[in-house]
């Protein structure tokens, strides 16, 4: 009898031990996101690794509301350092920073709804930038050689902002010098650099059209400066190859093709005398 009694007090003990084992706290508590990590890329100004960090942990722990808001203030505060270095006229730093945000915004679905900016701001601002800094890309180019580029920067403009004032002002100061630039190169029998300024003059006169200016040159000058550029170097290229130097008549030759890539006969030249020059190193 005592033993059944025992084994009775044994088994409710057990019972309630399952029990109260059951509504106990759990084993460990949840791990808390680390944004550590992400802080640091922030702090040191590294804004692109930091929204790829914050991206990274907010897939780990989706819906985690703290996580939200502080990734959240953070992308508010990127806002911040681009509007500062706005204000500053630190235009291209500005504009990385506003581009940056405004690629990666589909990250930000999840509270986009609280940020107080948008895509339209973002594409407002970036444009805002490339206005105030295109004639200084433009002289960029200029000073590196790169007249194929120099113009790249007012290309990039619809056209209701290169009728404005400050910015068709730039366009001309532009066209002018490369211009002066394009006839120095001729007069130096630098045909190749002269050709790669007529040809931007030529093809991108139209942007001056549309600022209803005027240069001090019509668009048949800049035409008329690369058929020259052309016949010489054709030419040269000729007396070349009729010496038998063909290397230096291929050299020639390709650097029409850089102002004049459609010369249909050159590029045959071009073909030809590279057939041959193949020819004589087998031999």
């Amino acid at each position: 009898m005592g033993t059944q009694i025992f084994r009775r007090f044994l088994l409710a003990v057990l019972a309630g031990g399952l029990v109260l084992s059951s509504c106990g706290p759990p084993k460990g508590p949840d791990l808390e996101p680390d944004t550590s990590q992400p802080q640091r890329y922030f702090v040191v100004g590294d804004f692109e690794e930091a929204i790829a960090a914050y991206a990274a942990v907010t897939e780990q722990y989706p819906g985690n509301k703290p996580l939200l808001n502080e990734y959240a203030d953070v992308i508010e505060k990127i806002k911040t350092k681009a509007d500062q270095s706005f204000d500053s006229k630190d235009y291209d730093a500005a504009e990385k920073i506003y581009a940056l945000l405004s690629t990666n915004f589909p990250r930000f679905a999840a509270f986009e709804i609280s940020l107080s900016f948008g895509p339209p701001l973002l594409s407002q601002r970036i444009l805002e930038c490339q206005v105030r800094l295109s004639e200084r890309r433009a002289r960029q180019a200029l000073a590196a050689g790169d007249y194929q580029k120099t113009l790249d920067s007012f290309r990039i403009l619809p056209p209701e902002l290169l009728q404005k004032p400050e910015v068709s002002a730039g366009l001309l100061r532009i066209m002018e010098e490369l211009k002066r630039l394009a006839d120095t190169a001729l007069a130096r029998k630098d045909f190749v650099a002269a050709g790669k300024g007529y040809a931007v003059l030529w093809s991108d006169y139209p942007l001056v059209e549309q600022t209803g200016l005027f240069l001090s040159f019509a668009r048949n000058a800049a035409e008329e400066g690369i058929k020259t550029c052309r016949t010489q170097l054709t030419k040269e290229g000729l007396d070349q190859y009729r010496k038998g130097h063909l290397k230096e008549a291929i050299a020639i030759w390709q650097g029409l093709l850089e102002f004049d890539p459609e010369n249909a006969e050159i590029r045959k030249a071009v073909e030809t005398a590279s057939g041959q020059l193949e020819k004589l190193k087998k031999n």
